[in-house]
């Protein structure tokens, strides 16, 4: 039998396969542990089942872990509705089989927990690199082999091929040192969830590629598990292979289910264990564990006695049905949802209640996990710190459904947002994602056009690089508060979801920043440490007015009397040509790896001034080659790039 001391970071790789590592880019959030050392910190919210709930699931999916017979499935899909439980579980494993590592022949290999919430866990190309980073760290054999033959550029390849270059490769080619090291466990656990949290289509295609490599190659000593919400083009192509387990947790039995629910409860709500109001909730909550989970927050940090009459005021109201809907139109967490939006919503006056749900709406709607602040900035037109508190309010009326920690707004549970977006479900308290992103990014260009401006961070020399200057970060965080740091990261994200429908107003917005103040951008960007991103950003804001083109150009057609847009002064696009070639990816900028600031000059506005490029940079003799000159009318627009990989205007 093989031992070795609990340590996440057991074969501590060497500098090399250390750099090795690196280059993977994992992601630290997708980890099941991040954040759990300390309770007070946890950012995700993740626990282990209670004691003496889901014992037959997890005693099945244990004996298949542990069965190392060559008839024993290499992959174990778990599927079931939102709500039932799949992450809990997944979670409790994870834990399992870490903790057991001195006393069983199979330890956690890997794991990614996908959410929604973080950009880094809601990628499918980072699954590959995540879980491959977590196998070198406890597998030293497959950490050299990997040094050795794993392809590292693979990283932003598809799925397929990050699969066969870093997993399959190098897991064959250390078999031979694992089977002779004794002090390597003979079998390892992949853990994957909540594929269904990864942007589109991403999750269902890469358990598709994992099927396929499966199939393809033997993995002999991997063992992969993985929950999603059930996809039934996927269920219907899972079947066709054999090397899999599948498990629906809605075939749970109801009593089993109705007993794990009581037990969480008894353990949740002490007061109430035997009382006729437990019995009620029990059987309310019909087996669905976020429905329990969800009033359990709800009734948390309150006394006893009011506990008591909430709870009862809840159990009533589902008895009743939910004002304005039939019982047929909405699942049982709707109506939960509906009840809890109802209590912080509908006693406020009309004048009030659009605007708190605007707020909700924000929490749910940007890019990124965001403070209160930075939501009352993006909302607020005047006096943000005094809305801060209104917003404060609203995050603390919903707290059974949102949270806060690091001063960042989350949910609880994907079904919130699910049900949220979805008209039919949510009816008045609907989110039309569409038009709020239309808000939020002209609130993005609002905060920039009053927030950026030449040397933004005021400093006194331009020859001086930002490594060398030591009272840089205090000037970026003194001139770039966070929503304007926020707004100039994240403008592309809003402006991409917004439908093209009455989108002129936004165009002229665009159009206007697409003249001097983009350069101050780029700027602030670059103190950021944000530069590479925006050349990105302006490609999507191309594919955006690729997408709104003809109703654009019927747009300037009417409002540009010239009606004339030329390009590098030589191509010249009539009133019926398209704009969205302002955009051409040959001129797209290209920001210098070294942190040079921009400068600006009247070059920016006025066109002749190209006409003797050499004289003010005589070091870029070639440099008129790369400026892009943009013509609406009478309005310039100059943006240019150096051939040594440098921003000028």
């Amino acid at each position: 039998m093989w031992s070795y001391p609990f340590n996440r970071f057991l074969c501590e790789p060497t500098i090399r396969q250390q750099m090795f590592m690196e280059q993977l880019k994992a992601s630290n959030l997708a980890d099941h542990r991040y954040y759990l050392e300390d309770e007070k910190e946890r950012s995700l919210c993740r626990a282990v089942c209670t004691p003496g709930t889901r014992e037959r699931i997890l005693a099945n999916i244990t004996t298949w872990v542990k069965n190392s017979s060559l008839e024993s499935q290499t992959i174990y899909w778990l599927f079931g509705l939102a709500g039932t439980g799949k992450s809990t579980i997944a979670f409790t494993l994870a834990r399992r089989f870490e903790l057991a590592a001195n006393t069983d022949t199979t330890a956690l290999g890997g794991n990614f927990f996908c959410s929604r919430q973080f950009e880094e866990t809601r990628q499918a190309k980072r699954i590959v690199r995540t879980i491959v980073y977590h196998l070198a760290l406890v597998c030293k054999p497959f950490a050299n082999a990997l040094a050795r033959c794993g392809r590292f550029d693979t990283i932003h390849r598809d799925v397929r091929t990050q699969l066969e270059d870093l997993l399959v490769r190098p897991w064959h080619e250390s078999e031979s040192d694992r089977l002779a090291n004794p002090s390597t466990p003979p079998h390892y656990l992949i853990i994957i969830d909540a594929l269904d949290e990864i942007d589109g289509k991403g999750g269902s295609d890469f358990l598709r590629d994992l099927l396929y490599i499966i199939n393809k190659h033997h993995l002999r000593g991997l063992k992969f598990f993985a929950t999603s919400r059930p996809d039934p083009d996927l269920v219907n192509h899972i079947k066709s292979f054999k090397d899999k387990q599948l498990y629906r947790l809605e075939e749970v039995p109801s009593e089993e289910a109705q007993d794990d629910i009581a037990k969480y409860l008894n353990a949740s709500l002490p007061y109430f264990v035997g009382s006729p109001a437990m019995d009620r909730l029990v059987s309310q909550a019909d087996g669905l564990f976020i429905y329990a989970a969800t009033i359990v927050k709800y009734l948390a940090d309150l006394e006893e006695v009011e506990q008591k009459n909430l709870l009862d005021q809840l159990l009533t109201t589902s008895a009743l049905g939910v004002p304005q809907m039939k019982d047929d139109e909405a699942p049982l967490l709707d109506q939960l949802y509906i009840q809890l939006l109802s209590n912080a919503f509908d006693n406020l006056p009309s004048t009030v209640r659009p605007d708190r749900l605007k707020i909700l709406h924000t929490f749910l709607c940007t890019a990124e996990r965001t403070s209160t602040s930075i939501v009352a900035d993006l909302i607020s037109i005047s006096d943000a710190d005094s809305f801060t508190k209104v917003v404060d309010k609203v995050l603390s009326q919903l707290h059974a459904v949102l949270y806060t920690q690091h001063d960042q707004v989350f949910w609880y549970h994907k079904s919130f947002p699910d049900f949220l977006f979805n008209p039919d479900r949510s009816k008045r308290f609907w989110c039309n994602e569409a038009e709020h992103h239309r808000r939020l990014v002209e609130s993005c260009f609002r905060i920039m056009k009053s927030g950026i401006r030449f040397n933004i961070a005021n400093i006194q020399s331009s020859f001086v690089l930002d490594n060398d200057n030591s009272i840089l970060p205090d000037a970026v965080k003194q001139n770039i508060r966070p929503f304007l740091s926020y707004s100039c990261r994240n403008w592309d994200y809003h402006l991409c979801a917004v439908q093209t429908r009455d989108m002129a107003p936004l165009c002229v917005t665009l159009s206007e920043f697409l003249k001097l103040p983009v350069l101050f951008w780029i700027e602030a960007m670059n103190l950021l440490g944000s530069r590479g991103l925006c050349e990105s950003m302006l490609l999507k804001a191309c594919k955006w007015v690729t997408e709104v083109s003809v109703l654009l150009t019927k747009y300037l057609m009417i409002n540009l009397p010239c009606g004339v847009v030329r390009l590098n002064s030589s191509r010249t696009i009539g009133r019926g040509g398209n704009i969205c070639r302002l955009f051409q990816r040959e001129q797209s900028l290209i920001v210098d790896a070294s942190p040079v600031h921009i400068g600006t000059s009247n070059m920016a506005t006025e066109y002749r001034a190209l006409s003797g490029m050499e004289a003010p940079f005589p070091r870029y003799s070639q440099i008129h080659q790369r400026f892009a000159t943009w013509h609406i009318g009478d309005e310039h627009y100059v943006v240019g790039g150096g051939i040594r990989r440098r921003i000028f205007a």
